[in-house]
């Protein structure tokens, strides 16, 4: 057991570690009294380090999605400055590419060419398809911004493949620039596995296996619903599916709670708010999720459940899943009701009830969408249940809502958890004495067959007395300031792990849990630690 661990080892037992990413706080709840001036506080501290990011944006290229697109290149500063003044003391070499929802709508060609088979199949898009006149593909061969700190040019610029002449804001601005003439069966969740899992060649270069995944949905719709190239469930001869409009991903692709029992959303009015909703699964589908060839039903969840939360040796995408960040801009998953209403209805607002379905389309079942922005109804979104769920199933993960009219707040809050997960391993709350800091650090090494090995560090102790390996508790210039209260000296600290002449393994982070001080912020929130 490590040195002061003993009260520590106590806290464990009432909350267990939740490993979250660095620089990040968590007030861990606990079941038994602990004194009131202490908490848990967990960081994340990678070990062979991680300075490589390769972000993936899935943009929703179907209509309505204009305004949205706009907002998100309109706010895309904010992610490079968090990224670019982040890099001043931790630089990283980022991939940024850009591919949409279309991939057509099974073998058929529908709405005059809108949707056809393969859509943009899963391809980067080096220049959106209404991107400005004018606008130039990234340089070097490759359909992705290749933007690098760790490399910076003669000014202390990072080095890049942006074209001459054009910022790397523009340059996103451009291949963001997807446009609004996508098939409207969005396949949101299949084009990002395509993407990544089976990319086409003009993907090439752009997913490294050392590097963090990040992906980002922005769509105003659910997955409605990922299908296989041979699907029949958007034949047009097919009326037994329904009327030939999104809903019939949503009818086959979500499942909530219905008179007691787990069944399809209903092909017909719900009365009111469905609960429990979530994606259906596919019972007759195999091991990846894939549904018997000409039964046109949604791929299960778990073909990409498992893709980004398992191991590569179980299946995954990264050796160590905590190397996957998924974020998404969509709207929220409740509240979700079906609905008969008219799905061209203009402007875009709540669905109106209209008396019952016909055959031109003009009363038909459609999900009622579950934001709207008060201020400006082109912001609006349908519940995206699949989305979040995927989402949702891997330890970094965040949501913001596509109807919020500006999204500064969200590529802000995108900058933020990147950064996190390539940050300093510092501790964000102050030592009660860091002089004798009461820490657990465990190493964390993900193996290639999905098992993970464990191993506990012990202090070095006050004078670094004890063999290495072996944790410290060092100042770090790179650490946010904290104290307890404003006044108070102020503390940057990080953990740093002495290995000696010991090599680190492979796919291996630091896990760590210390006894600290909660801050006691006043109201006013003027808060200053001392020098």
């Amino acid at each position: 057991m490590s040195r002061g661990n003993r009260w520590l080892r106590t806290f464990k037992l009432a909350a267990p570690i939740a490993l979250i990413g660095v620089m990040a706080c968590y007030d861990a709840p606990v079941e038994t009294p602990v004194p009131s001036t202490t908490q848990e506080t967990d960081v994340r501290v990678e070990q062979n380090i991680k300075n490589k990011v390769d972000i993936l944006f899935m943009v929703d290229n179907s209509p309505s999605m204009i305004p949205k697109q706009n907002q998100l290149k309109s706010q895309f500063p904010q992610l490079i400055k968090i990224l670019d003044d982040f890099g001043k003391m931790n630089p990283a070499w980022y991939h940024s590419g850009v591919v949409t929802s279309d991939l057509g709508a099974g073998p058929y060609n529908l709405g005059n060419g809108q949707c056809h088979p393969g859509g943009d199949g899963a391809q980067l898009q080096a220049v959106g398809a209404a991107a400005a006149s004018g606008c130039t593909a990234p340089t070097g061969g490759v359909n992705f911004i290749d933007y690098n700190q760790l490399t910076p040019d003669a000014s202390g610029n990072a080095t890049s493949n942006l074209p001459p002449g054009q910022d790397l804001a523009t340059t996103f601005s451009c291949m963001a620039s997807v446009g609004a003439g996508g098939c409207g069966f969005e396949q949101q969740l299949e084009s990002v596995y395509l993407a990544l899992h089976n990319p086409p060649a003009a993907n090439h270069d752009f997913l490294r296996p050392d590097a963090l995944l990040v992906v980002v949905w922005v769509t105003d719709e659910d997955d409605d619903c990922s299908i296989p190239p041979d699907s029949d469930l958007f034949d047009p001869t097919q009326m037994q599916y329904g009327a030939l409009l999104s809903y019939r991903g949503t009818h086959y692709g979500v499942a909530c709670s219905i008179n007691g029992m787990d069944q399809l959303m209903p092909y017909g009015d719900s009365g009111g708010t469905l609960m429990g909703c979530h994606g259906a699964p596919n019972p007759n589908g195999n091991s990846k999720g894939v549904p018997p060839a000409g039964q046109g039903k949604c791929y299960d969840l778990n073909r990409y459940i498992n893709f980004f939360s398992k191991p590569s040796g179980a299946g995954g995408i990264k050796t160590d899943p905590s190397d996957v960040i998924l974020f998404d801009i969509t709207a929220p998953d409740s509240p979700v009701s079906s609905i008969l209403a008219n799905p061209s209805e203009t402007p875009p607002g709540p669905y109106v009830q209209c008396p019952m379905i016909d055959t031109t389309n003009t009363c038909a079942v459609v999900v009622q969408h579950s934001c709207i922005a008060p201020d400006n109804n082109a912001f609006f979104g349908d519940p995206a249940i699949r989305i979040r769920q995927v989402v949702n199933s891997v330890k970094n993960n965040q949501s913001t809502s596509i109807c919020d009219t500006s999204y500064q707040s969200a590529l802000q809050s995108l900058g933020a958890l990147i950064v996190s997960n390539i940050g300093a391993g510092c501790i964000t709350s102050p030592f009660k004495d860091p002089a004798n800091p009461d820490c657990v650090v465990e190493d964390i090494t993900a193996n290639m067959d999905g098992s993970t090995t464990v191993n506990e560090i012990p202090w070095c102790g006050a004078n670094h007395e004890n063999p290495t390996p072996c944790w410290e508790l060092k100042s770090n210039p790179k650490c946010s300031a904290v104290c307890a209260k404003p006044g108070d000296p102020a503390q940057q600290f990080g953990i740093n792990i002495d290995r000696g002449t010991m090599m680190i393994p492979a796919n291996t982070t630091a896990r760590v849990a210390c006894s600290t001080l909660a801050i006691a912020k006043p109201a006013n929130n003027d808060f200053m630690c001392a020098p």
